[in-house]
Parts: C-alpha cells; sequence; structure tokens
C-alpha cells in the first residue's frame, strides 16, 4: 500500500519551490488559519534552509564546500509578457493548476482572449495530464453556451497553455439576482444550460463541478447568454481525454461539496456518470428558485470531512417551497423581490411542478433522478407550457422504504426483540404443556418405578432445553445486537442470571459451568471484565470438580479465564493459565487446529504486552498458519489472529508487514459481518494506529473516525473497547497539533478506562502519559508533571504486569515536562533510565531508543553538553534513517537535529566543522533525494 501524503508535506512541497517573498502569503492561504499545521510546516522549511546554509558556510565565513543543495524556479509570467501569439494583458482568473490571462492575439486576427497556463512549479506528470484532459475536454465540444478553445501550445520554458474566447460575464446566480429576472426568466436561462450539459455528455464528458461559478452570463446581441466554462475536473465516459495518465487518488475529494451528488462524496469505487451532473444541475436550479442551496456550504465545511459526506449521502433536503416558508421573513421579502413576485405568490409558484421536478434531481438513488439533461430541460418546458411534467411526489411505498433505510437500526432491532419474546412464549408455553403432561401421566402411575424413571427423563429433557434456550437468548444480548438501546435491562437481566446460578442449578455443576461461561463472555462484551473474571473462575472450579482437568470444555474455560485476566492488565496469572490451556488442547485435542490455534493466538497477546516480542511473534505465526490451514479466510478466526500477529509487529516496528496484514483483517472481517461489528472497529483502530506510526497521521484520523463512530453506536455507556478507539483518536489529533481536540478526548477516555478497567491498569497509566505528553504541548506544566508522576506511580507499584515499556513513557515524558521547567539534571536521570529500559526491551536499533536518544540529545544541549549530544543524535539519526528510510520527515528532523548539536560546540575550528560538513552532506543529499521522491507533485 503507497504512502498517502502528509498535508505538511504537500504544502511544503509547494512553498519550497516559491520566491521567498510570496511564500507567506501562500501559507496564509494553504493552512487556512491551521497554526499549528503552519508551525509544522515552518519548522520542515527551517530546518531545510539552515542544513543547507550550514552546508553552504558551516563557520559562518566567506564560502563553505561546494555541492549546496538548491532548488533553481524560473519567475513566473506577468502584465506585458509574450507567449507564442498573446500578449497578456492581465491575470483574470487562477484554478488548483492553471492560470488564466486576458491576452490579445495579434495575428492572423487581432483579438481580446483568454489563455490559460500551467501554474509555474505544478508541471508535473499528473497535473499536465489533468490540463491536457480539460483543454482536450473543450476541443471536443462546439456548443453555443460553451466556451471555445481557439489555440493551443507551449511557453519557450515547456509549460503548456491553451487559448479560449474571452467570456465576458458573470456567475448566472449574480446575473438574475442583479437583473432582478422573474421566475420564468430564470429558468429560460437554465434550460440552455441544461442544452450545453447534454451537448457535453453526448461528446462522453461529464462536468463534475456545476455550480454558478463556473457557469457565466454573457451578453450577446443584447440578449443574455450562460456559458459553461472550466472543464477542469472532467471525466471521459469513454476513452481518453489524453493519452498521457491520468488518474484520480484514492478517496481525493473532487468537486464542490454544496453541488456535490452523493456518488461524487462516497468517494468509493462507484463510477460517475452523467447523472451526478444531474444532481449538481438539481442544487443550481434549487438555489436559482430559493436564493439558498439545499444544504448551506459554511455549515458543510464546518461539520468535518466525513459528517459532511454523510450529510450528502443521508440527509434529505427540504423542497423549494418549503424552504422559502422556513425562511426569517426578511429573508424572503428579499428573495421574492429579486423574483419580481410577493412572497406568498413565489412560494405558491414553486409548489408542486418545481418541487418536484428539483426534487427528483436531488433524489440520492441516481436511478430516480433524470436519465438526460434534456429529459430535465424538457419537463421545465412542460412546467413552463403548462403541460403534466414526468417528475412527481414520491408514493407511499417509496416513502416507507425511505423510512427502513433511515432508521434501519431500529427496526433491525424491533424485529430482534420481537423474534426473541415471540420465541421465548413459544418455548416456554410448549415447556409448560410437556411438563403438565408428564405430571399427569406421573400421578396415573401412582408413586411406581416407572413414574421416576419418568421424572428423572423430564427433568433431564427439561434442564438440556433450558440450557439450549438461554444460549441461545444470551447469545444476543452482547453490544452490537445492543447497540442504540439503554443497556441497563440487560445488565440487569445478567446480574439476576449470575444470582439464580448457585441456587437453581445446585445438583447440575456442569449446567451450571456452561451457562456461567456464556455470562462471563457477555460481561466480556459489555465491558465489565471483574465480572467476566468472577463467572470464569466459578465455571473453572466446577468443572474441575465435575469432571477433572483432562477435558476439551476445561481447556476453553481456562484460556477464557486467561482473556478476562490479560485485559485486566494481570499478565502474569494470564500467562500461566494460557500455556497450561494450551498445553491442555494439545493433549485433549490434538486434532483440533482451531482450538490450539486460539490458544496460540492468547499467548502470543499476552506474551506482547509483556514485551516479550519475539517468543510472540512465534505463536502467532503458528496460529496463523494452523487457522488457515484448518478454516481458510472465510472465517472469524482468521482475521482477528491477522491482527493479533499484526499487533507483535508493529510493537517491532516492522510497520510494512503489520499494516499488509491489519488491512487483509479488516477487509476479510468486513466480508463475513455487518459493518456496526465490534470486530470490525477494533480492526480499523487497530489499522489506524500501523498508519499513524508511518506518519500518515491524516489517514490514520480518518480510519479512526470512522471507527470510534461506529464503537459509539455499539457500545452503549462506558466500554474499554470504545475507551481504547477515543484514545487513539486522541493521539492522533496530538500528534497533527490538534491539542484542543485531543485534550477532551483524552479525559473521556481516561475515565473510560479508570471505570471500566481499573484506575490501577497499565492501559489506564498508558493514557495519562499521552494526555500528560499533550498537556506539556499546551504549555500546562505543571499538571503534566502531576499526571506522569502518578502514572509512573502506578507502574512501579503493580510489579505482576511487567510494566517496563509503559514505565519508559512515564519517564521520558517526565523528562520533557522537566527539562521544560529548567529542572535539566532531573529530567536527565529519568531520560538515561527510559533509554536503558528500551535498549533492554526492544533493542539497539528500533523508533522508542531512537527517541529517547532524541530526547536525551536534548537535554544534553540544554546542558550545554553538545559533544556528548551529537554522538547520540547521530545514533538516532541512523537508527531511524533504517526504521523510516530517509524520505521521512522524522529523518529529516534528525538530520537538523544533528547540525544544530554541531553549531553548538563552539570550541571547533574551522577545520574540524569542514570535516564534520564532509561528513554530513552526503547524508543531507540522501534526505533530499528521498524527500523529492516522496513528496506529491501537485
Amino acid at each position: 500500500m503507497s504512502d498517502a501524503p502528509n498535508p505538511e508535506l504537500t504544502i511544503f512541497s509547494a512553498a519550497r519551490r516559491l520566491p521567498a517573498n510570496e511564500r507567506a502569503a501562500y501559507l496564509d492561504q494553504a493552512c487556512a488559519g491551521n497554526q499549528s499545521l503552519r508551525q509544522r510546516v515552518d519548522e520542515l522549511l527551517r530546518a531545510g534552509e539552515e542544513a543547507g546554509t550550514f552546508l553552504q558556510n558551516p563557520a559562518g565565513g566567506p564560502e563553505g564546500p561546494s555541492g549546496t543543495i538548491r532548488v533553481a524556479l524560473e519567475p513566473a509570467e506577468k502584465t506585458g509578457d509574450q507567449i507564442g501569439r498573446y500578449k497578456l494583458l492581465q491575470q483574470i482568473g487562477e484554478g488548483g493548476c492553471g492560470v488564466v490571462y486576458m491576452a490579445e492575439q495579434e495575428q492572423p486576427v487581432k483579438r481580446r482572449v483568454a489563455l490559460k497556463v500551467i501554474k509555474l512549479g505544478m508541471d508535473t506528470k499528473s497535473v499536465i495530464a489533468r490540463f491536457e484532459a480539460e483543454r482536450q475536454a473543450l476541443a471536443l465540444m462546439d456548443h453555443p453556451n460553451i466556451a471555445k478553445v481557439l489555440d493551443a501550445g507551449a511557453t519557450e520554458k515547456g509549460r503548456p497553455y491553451f487559448v479560449m474566447e474571452l467570456v465576458r460575464g458573470i456567475k448566472i446566480t449574480d446575473y438574475c439576482d442583479q437583473n432582478n429576472l422573474s421566475t420564468q426568466a430564470r429558468l429560460d436561462l437554465f434550460v440552455q444550460v441544461c442544452r450545453a450539459v447534454q451537448h457535453a455528455h453526448q461528446k462522453g464528458i461529464i462536468h463534475r463541478d456545476i455550480k454558478p461559478s463556473n457557469i457565466l452570463v454573457t451578453m450577446n446581441d443584447g440578449v443574455p447568454m450562460p456559458k459553461v466554462i472550466d472543464f477542469g475536473i472532467a471525466k471521459a465516459t469513454q476513452g481518453k481525454l489524453t493519452d498521457q495518465t491520468l488518474f484520480t487518488a484514492f478517496e481525493q475529494f473532487i468537486g464542490t461539496p454544496a453541488y456535490m451528488s452523493p456518488e461524487q462524496a462516497e468517494m468509493s469505487a462507484l463510477d460517475i456518470d452523467t447523472r451526478s451532473d444531474l444532481y449538481s444541475l438539481g442544487v443550481l436550479l434549487y438555489e436559482l428558485l430559493t436564493g439558498k442551496t439545499p444544504f448551506d456550504a459554511t455549515e458543510l465545511l464546518k461539520a468535518g470531512l466525513d459528517e459532511m459526506r454523510r450529510q450528502i449521502r443521508e440527509k434529505e433536503p427540504a423542497r423549494p417551497s418549503t424552504r422559502l416558508s422556513t425562511m426569517l421573513a426578511a429573508d424572503l421579502t428579499t428573495v421574492a423581490a429579486h423574483r419580481q413576485s410577493a412572497p406568498p405568490k413565489l412560494i405558491h409558484l414553486l409548489r408542486g411542478d418545481l418541487d418536484w421536478i428539483v426534487m427528483k434531481c436531488l433524489e440520492k438513488d441516481r436511478t430516480r433522478r433524470y436519465e438526460t439533461a434534456n429529459g430535465l430541460a424538457s419537463d421545465i418546458q412542460r412546467h413552463l407550457n403548462n403541460e403534466p411534467v414526468l417528475a412527481s411526489p414520491p408514493g407511499n411505498w417509496y416513502r416507507l422504504q425511505k423510512l427502513l433505510r433511515r432508521h434501519k437500526f431500529a427496526f433491525i432491532a424491533a424485529m430482534l426483540i420481537l423474534a426473541a419474546l415471540s420465541l421465548g412464549f413459544i418455548v416456554s408455553t410448549y415447556l409448560f404443556l410437556k411438563e403438565r403432561r408428564e405430571h399427569q401421566k406421573a400421578v396415573e402411575a401412582e408413586n411406581t418405578q416407572e413414574k421416576l424413571r419418568g421424572k428423572a427423563e423430564t427433568e433431564a429433557a427439561k434442564s438440556g432445553q433450558i440450557v439450549s434456550f438461554l444460549e441461545a437468548m444470551l447469545d444476543g444480548v452482547g453490544p452490537a445486537v445492543a447497540a442504540g438501546r439503554d443497556a441497563t435491562i440487560i445488565h440487569e437481566i445478567l446480574d439476576k442470571t449470575a444470582g439464580q446460578l448457585s441456587t437453581e442449578l445446585t445438583n447440575q455443576p456442569e449446567v451450571e459451568a456452561q451457562l456461567r461461561n456464556e455470562v462471563g463472555l457477555i460481561y466480556r462484551e459489555l465491558g465489565q471484565l471483574d465480572k467476566d473474571e468472577e463467572m470464569q473462575r466459578a465455571a473453572l472450579s466446577l468443572l474441575r470438580k465435575t469432571i477433572g482437568d483432562d477435558d476439551e470444555h476445561v481447556s476453553a474455560v481456562i484460556n477464557n479465564l486467561a482473556i478476562a485476566l490479560h485485559e485486566q492488565g494481570k499478565w502474569t496469572e494470564a500467562e500461566a493459565l494460557a500455556r497450561e490451556s494450551l498445553a491442555l488442547r494439545e493433549k485433549v485435542s490434538p486434532t483440533n487446529q482451531v482450538l490450539i490455534a486460539n490458544s496460540h493466538n492468547t499467548l502470543g497477546d499476552i506474551l506482547m504486552f509483556e514485551g516479550k516480542l519475539t517468543e510472540a511473534e512465534a505463536h502467532q505465526r503458528q496460529a496463523l498458519t494452523m487457522i488457515r490451514h484448518a478454516v481458510g479466510d472465510h472465517n472469524p478466526a482468521t482475521p482477528a489472529t491477522l491482527k493479533s500477529l499484526a499487533n507483535v509487529l508493529h510493537a517491532q516496528s516492522k510497520l510494512a508487514e503489520a499494516e499488509s496484514l491489519q488491512l487483509e483483517a479488516v477487509n476479510l472481517i468486513r466480508q463475513q459481518v455487518t459493518n456496526d461489528n465490534p470486530s470490525v472497529a477494533a480492526d480499523m483502530v487497530a489499522l489506524a494506529g500501523v498508519i499513524r506510526d508511518q506518519g500518515r497521521l491524516a489517514e490514520a484520523e480518518k480510519w479512526l473516525d470512522q471507527a470510534v463512530a461506529m464503537q459509539r453506536r455499539i457500545f452503549v455507556g462506558d466500554h474499554p473497547f470504545l475507551a481504547r478507539g477515543i484514545y487513539e483518536q486522541a493521539t492522533v489529533m496530538s500528534l497533527q497539533g490538534k491539542l484542543a481536540e485531543g485534550e477532551p478526548l483524552y479525559r473521556e477516555a481516561l475515565a473510560m478506562y479508570q471505570k471500566t478497567a481499573g484506575a490501577e491498569n497499565p492501559n489506564t497509566a498508558q493514557i495519562m502519559n499521552d494526555m500528560a505528553s499533550l498537556l506539556c504541548k499546551e504549555g500546562k506544566l505543571s499538571e503534566a508533571e502531576a499526571i506522569y508522576r502518578q502514572a509512573l506511580a502506578i507502574l512501579r507499584k503493580n510489579p505482576d504486569a511487567h510494566p517496563d515499556r509503559y514505565i519508559s513513557f512515564s519517564l521520558a515524558g517526565l523528562a520533557r515536562v522537566l527539562n521544560a521547567q529548567g529542572k535539566l539534571s532531573e529530567a536527565e536521570g529519568f531520560e538515561r533510565e527510559a533509554l536503558a529500559i528500551r535498549r533492554k526491551l526492544f533493542g539497539n536499533e528500533s523508533q522508542g531508543v531512537a527517541t529517547s536518544l532524541n530526547d536525551l540529545a536534548v537535554d544534553l544541549s540544554a546542558e550545554g553538553k553538545n559533544s556528548e549530544a551529537e554522538t547520540i543524535q547521530r545514533e538516532a539519526l541512523g537508527i531511524q534513517s533504517k526504521v523510516y528510510g530517509w524520505g521521512h520527515p522524522f529523518v529529516l528532523n534528525s538530520l537538523f537535529n544533528v547540525l544544530r548539536t554541531i553549531k553548538g560546540q563552539t570550541n571547533l575550528t574551522q577545520a574540524q566543522l569542514v570535516a564534520k560538513n564532509a561528513e554530513i552532506e552526503p547524508l543531507a543529499r540522501q534526505c533530499q533525494s528521498a524527500l523529492e521522491k516522496k513528496l506529491p507533485d501537485d
């Protein structure tokens, strides 16, 4: 899977090509008020500039070594420049990859034209392909309402351009309002737009960005004529627009949100066809009639990407007449005046035909829209001619389908409850009638031996039926089924069931053990880990007393108990039980590879949390081999095992393989279960963690937004799985510098973990570590120090959990806070302790060790120990270049830190500085070359 570019790399890529006097304005626009993003881009630019300055003149003297890394940029076009036969008069527009100038053609005719040339610094393969596609799309068409292409060529520097007719006009909505056009006059203009779009469709071109600013109205002999412009993101329905490579990147957001069709917003494999333009035409018609778009553009952008897409895909807009009737009186009066009408008359005019026509265009299901733009234009013409329109209001059956689609989970839940109640009533009635018949037989037998035997058989049958019935009922009580409902009643039922087991089944210990096991597993799903442990211990005790140790059921309960302890951080006992379960299953069920693989999996999970990563990986690989051999890929056990192996590889910084396995797990589990499922959400959270640690933070955030939204629907109330998802979400926010968003998420996750997993659980301490790190970034140093010390105390208090790696996090974080407060000596001591732990746990070539080395070097530099700091920084640089590759921002940052520590050594001579420069320059070039390959082209 290829790396998706980080936003800071995209902006850095463009900014570094600009002259210094143009960068600030570009960065203000590109970062759009995101100060943390702006800060990260500035740091990358500064690191590159300082590295280049040092290489050019390390001692600050006259001349340094040759070979300074520089990027030469040619000047942009300006007014008065000549491009071919065209003299540039003024810039009149700018798009994503091109600049538009008004130009004067001298030969063979003299006329004013619009010349679009590819933007400076954007002449990459993909951008040129898109530019050529727009030129080709326009060249294919010949329609009075579409801007014509007149000429094409390339500048002296090789950047392509093309020449169009100069359209002197304003966007269609502004023209209509400035001239107070009536509704009929607006519809006449709109019909011309439809005919132009139909022409494009007939030529095999989908516009994909129909909006008012791309439809200009100009005057032709005193008659207004709309012109469709800007086919910059047009798509061919067949064939190719250009011989060059042209594709839309996975999940790229193409179009303008307020005018975007649901299938465009979906960003899925669903192909976009001409009906997407029909939707956009419907939005334009809505705006011409009401002055508003169906969804407010500002509110869509504020909602964020995922919520924006959800609203476009799922939210039903109000009909135009309804939108008018709900406006403020002053706004409605203004809208009506622009249409030469009174408010009541305008609402009445839209109600009926125009409502139906607009809403047919805006159907979420594209099969219900107009088939062609001509079909839409014809229906409007029918309305203007007072003829029956083809659009009509939806029927009752259609409304019912939409209702079911909007509330499918509520309907499913209701049907499940109804089915369970019906099943319970049927089974209860059957058992009652059967018991009454058996009782009558017993009375007739008058206390004979046959009566005793019959009664015993009846009781045995009843017990078996009760067990089967309860297991079937309890199997549907988990959170995936209870989503969206109050879970209190489920907890009450479970607690009452658990309390009655020891009194109601006193003479049937095996039945009691079986039910305790089932109840315990449901407690686990609901996040009550202590009750799960209690149920599993009781079940294990009953089984050992009645059937001994050498039994498959005993091994299953031991495995479940090991998982319950593992989830609570009681890893020493959990490991012992997992090994016991594995040995027992290999003894009593040697041919059952699924059971044996399950025990390998459980043991591997526990060993990973204990830091025994090599052994954990061996168990997980063996588990995956056995599972795939036994059941293939189409079984829930396979993705679960893939995820466990990916987690171990992730912990060892084997990120590429971890991501591949985790993505495979997500895809498999999605094929096997419904989307709103705890396993799907958990796998997405794990995948996001691997992506995050590769520096692709925006991509990780998207996965986490989906996963946490799903978990919030699944888990009603507090749950450790939900806490984990929120925690990972907070971590990604923190790493992106979104501190104000990350802090409340950390606090929510911490409170949830403390309630469900316990205040002294190692996972709770881990959240405290990361929350303290965020508080440190926010400058809340006193609170951060207190939380770090509290987390460290928790971890050191619980030796059974073997929390060495978590202790290293607390130590390193506490050292950073102390360093920020000027407590340098104490900070250095904690950092050296953290480094020693990480070397022991992860070896000398892991990212954890590199992080500690970097932090220790910062401490030493602050104390003036720059020589030792340089040695340590070089070791960190070597590790990170192996873990991430030279084209990663972390490596660039480490290289910059090495240069900074060299500069801090004031006792070095000129010769020593030149010698150190000779060592660093090849590394800088290697980093620059790799970064150039990794940076996005446009």
